[in-house]
């Protein structure tokens, strides 16, 4: 009776010993120095499986079995460790060259002789991570049947303990790669908690902020005291993520594009807030001395072409020989199209700047369309051009001249890849709560749902089997589109093909 209250006193102190340690490889050892003492053996040994092949390996030896001994692998079933593993059952065996499953390997790697053996399998959630074996009963011929309930309860004892130590250097290791790509990553990140309070960033933050000591500062108070404008509703957004600019101008002038990302817990509360910060500074100025070349020498070409176009048609009323009024007519149409060239640079323009300056007045539907048709005449000739009563629309708070310029790109668009005989154009409208709908519906060629939102894109053009391809430069819808969205409008269209296209626009009133 004594002596089992002592195993079980050591049970519970080997319990106290296999929890208090995370350590994989100290943990192994300790666990080895146990099983000696849980069965009094001269000495043991643990054998784990090897995931990628089933073998067993010594992964940890003690007593005085060589270290050679780490370096044999039992392949599946092989010796009475193997046996032991796959049947996943305990075994004693009293004496081990007389058991047909014995493999003297280990012995003759280290000079050391096995006499008897208690055996059994370290499980864990059903699943057998090795097996751990004492090594000739001390003081006694061989182990006994009393010998194994204290064993294997042991056994339980360490395979727990193994697998949260293999889990905790998992998680290391996992950590440790997370923060190497965390600290490697040019782009500065910032974790806030929920009020945004800075508790982690990477070192190119630390660069961004030129200082070593963050953590704990409010983000939007540390970045406007080195000088950033920072919106006030950075952090209050719907949805996961939000992106956001962030402008240095005092000093040098640097741009910062933000990429919020809400960390969320289980309830859906908001635990705080991953910022993904890039320099976009050279971007920036490299887009701005992009759009002033291409304003300036559009500007500067416009103003010789119009004079060139103006003087042209007073040249074909003089009296010209035949090849004379040829070349006045190639001269005339190749003048105009590169006045639209010119002008799809002008809107390319306004497409990429970052601020489209509005006029906004108090100006009637009506007056916008008729206008928009009138100025199209001369390429609104050979179309059937339907526009139905708009006066119930009334008045709408725009700009006035670009409204017609988005109307303007979607008629063209209409006319320009309309390969239909009779080319018709019908325009209606629409009040909704507080918004105008304008419709402009064509019975051009249409296109595939697929493209629905691509035509929009910049310089992006329908595939000629669609539209029979014509000479543009794919910015007439883009243009449209943003001029819309300032207006706090939208854009959408409707199409099928060989049943035309209808473009919707939707204005607020006011």
């Amino acid at each position: 009776m004594n002596q089992s209250n002592d195993k079980f006193l050591l049970l519970l102190d080997a319990n106290r010993i296999l929890t208090s340690t995370l350590d994989i490889n100290k943990l192994l050892t300790v666990i080895m120095e146990l099983a000696q003492k849980v069965v009094n053996a001269e000495a043991s040994s643990l054998l784990l499986i090897d995931e990628n092949t089933g073998e067993l390996y010594f992964d940890v030896t003690t007593g005085v079995v060589a270290d050679e001994v780490k370096r044999i692998r039992l392949k599946t079933g092989e010796g009475i460790a193997g046996w032991c593993a796959v049947h996943n059952r305990s075994l004693i065996v009293e004496d081990a060259a007389k058991d047909t499953r014995w493999t003297g390997r280990a012995d003759v790697k280290s000079g050391f002789q096995t006499k008897s053996i208690i055996c059994t399998p370290l499980r864990y959630k059903g699943r057998v991570l090795g097996v751990i074996e004492g090594i000739n009963s001390v003081g006694r011929e061989f182990f006994t049947d009393d010998d194994l309930p204290f064993f294997e309860a042991f056994a339980n004892q360490a395979a727990v303990a193994l697998e949260n130590a293999r889990l905790f250097m998992k998680l290391i290791q996992e950590k440790g790669k997370i923060t190497a790509a965390f600290d490697g990553m040019s782009e500065s990140v910032f974790v806030t908690d929920k009020n945004g309070t800075i508790t982690q960033a990477n070192k190119s933050a630390f660069n961004l902020t030129n200082s070593e000591n963050i953590t704990g500062l409010l983000f939007s108070k540390m970045l406007n005291d080195i000088g950033f404008e920072i919106p006030p509703d950075l952090l209050k957004f719907d949805g996961k993520t939000k992106i956001s600019e962030i402008v240095k101008k005092t000093g040098s002038q640097i741009f910062l594009n933000c990429v919020i990302t809400k960390i969320t817990g289980r309830d859906e509360g908001i635990d705080g807030y991953i910022l993904v910060i890039r320099d976009v500074t050279g971007e920036k100025k490299e887009e701005l001395l992009k759009r002033t070349f291409l304003s300036l020498i559009s500007h500067k070409l416009k103003t010789p072409l119009v004079s060139i176009v103006g003087y042209l048609p007073f040249l074909a009323e003089e009296k010209l020989t035949p090849n004379q009024q040829k070349t006045i007519s190639v001269l005339q149409s190749q003048s105009e199209r590169l006045v639209e060239l010119v002008e799809s640079l002008l809107r390319f323009t306004v497409i990429e700047s970052d601020a489209l300056e509005l006029k906004k007045e108090k100006v009637f539907v009506e007056k916008i369309v008729s206008e928009t048709v009138n100025d199209l005449n001369k390429k609104l000739k050979d179309v059937a051009v339907d526009v139905s009563d708009l006066s119930a629309l009334g008045e709408i708070f725009v700009d006035k001249e670009k409204i017609k310029e988005a109307m303007k790109c979607i008629l063209e668009n209409a006319v320009k890849f309309n390969k239909n005989p009779k080319k018709s154009v019908k325009i209606t409208g629409e009040l909704q709560a507080g918004a105008v709908t304008i419709n402009i519906e064509d019975n051009g060629a249409g296109f595939p749902l697929s493209e629905k939102e691509k035509i929009f894109e910049k310089f992006y053009q329908i595939e000629e089997s669609f539209t029979g391809q014509v000479a543009g430069a794919g910015l007439g819808l883009p243009l449209a589109k943003r001029i819309i969205s300032v207006h706090g409008g939208s854009i959408s269209v409707a199409s099928k093909i060989n049943e035309g296209s209808k473009f919707t626009i939707i204005i607020p009133k006011k």
